[in-house]
């Protein structure tokens, strides 16, 4: 019988051809709701997973399911415990949108730093003399604090030095500092760093333990003339927080990537405030990143439904303890 993996979400095409190539089934439903995936999953052997949610309920249906398989690095939209007590295999493609996110935050630094949409909006109005009214802050010997230092933050770290010629001061507690590049400072408090850093940006996944991770007290923390990025989740940031610093100019500005509701309401009180950047969820949305994006997971999938070793799984170890 031929193997089954639904894709519930749009993919690049390349993710497509390459598992009908490997002889399996893609099976493509009309969304990717909890009720239409359970009208789908029961014959499921992998399920290639974008950004939807993938539940309890439903992962408990998919009797013949092996392997799930994530379409970029943040698995908090899939319910790994029930994947685990289900014995399926999660995984995730951690380098396929490493640079294409990297590269969105510098884009998010050098806008925010040089106030490029008010400027813009300004002229476009008819007002040129903002040239004399607003200033941008230069970057170079500037300190860029960075929490979380995974794959992404070390390019963010990396682009940011070498291009911009700024300072470099991290805080990660499960990055060892022995492993850092001579250029990297690395801080053993988070407190340190949002009080040090004149551009900070997070890149910490959304768990539990990082649930408004910065609140009001951060932002309290921060000069004023700070900039604030996010381009890792929404919920890592208190929404409410932010945009009372923000108004209350307690920092410079921010440059927002990800919600903690998307997309998010559209009277959201954060659109009123013109020192604020906002980007619907695309930091990864390159041609080339969504090729890899595709190609990554669907490979792993065939590896595991081959009965090979996935290339990047996320609760092999979990697993291991359950036999």
């Amino acid at each position: 019988m031929q193997l089954k993996v639904l894709v519930p979400q749009p993919i690049a095409q390349e993710g497509i051809d390459f598992l009908e190539q490997a002889g399996v089934q893609v099976i493509i439903p009309p969304g990717h709701d909890e009720k239409t995936l359970l009208n789908y999953v029961q014959d499921a052997d992998a399920i290639l997973m974008r950004t939807g949610e993938l539940s309890r309920k439903v992962i408990e249906k998919a009797e013949k399911l092996k392997i799930i398989s994530k379409h970029g690095v943040g698995v908090d939209n899939i319910d790994i415990e029930a994947a685990t007590e289900q014995g399926v295999l999660v995984t995730n493609a951690p380098y396929a949108n490493s640079n294409a996110v990297a590269e969105h935050v510098l884009t998010l630094i050098l806008a925010g730093a040089r106030q490029l949409l008010q400027v813009d909006k300004a002229l476009r109005s008819g007002d040129f003399e903002i040239r004399n009214r607003l200033f941008g802050m230069e970057l170079k010997g500037k300190t860029l604090g960075i929490i979380g230092f995974g794959n992404i933050g070390q390019l963010v770290a990396e682009k940011c030095h070498y291009g911009l010629g700024m300072e470099i001061l991290v805080y990660d507690p499960y990055f060892k500092e022995r492993n850092a590049a001579l250029y990297v400072e690395v801080s053993s408090s988070l407190e340190e760093v949002l009080t040090v850093a004149d551009v900070i940006t997070l890149h910490v996944p959304y768990l539990p333990a990082t649930h408004h991770l910065i609140d009001e007290k951060s932002f309290g923390l921060m000069k004023k003339s700070a900039l604030f990025i996010n381009a890792a989740r929404g919920g890592i940031v208190d929404e409410a927080a932010l945009e009372e610093a923000v108004r209350n100019e307690q920092i410079r500005g921010a440059c927002i990537d990800c919600f903690q509701k998307e997309p998010p309401q559209e009277n959201f009180s954060l659109w009123e405030l013109e020192n604020v950047i906002v980007t619907p969820h695309i930091a990864a949305h390159t041609e080339e990143a969504m090729i890899e994006m595709a190609l990554a997971p669907a490979k792993d999938i065939i590896a595991v439904l081959k009965g090979d070793t996935a290339l990047y799984p996320v609760n092999e170890k979990e697993l291991r303890a359950k036999r």
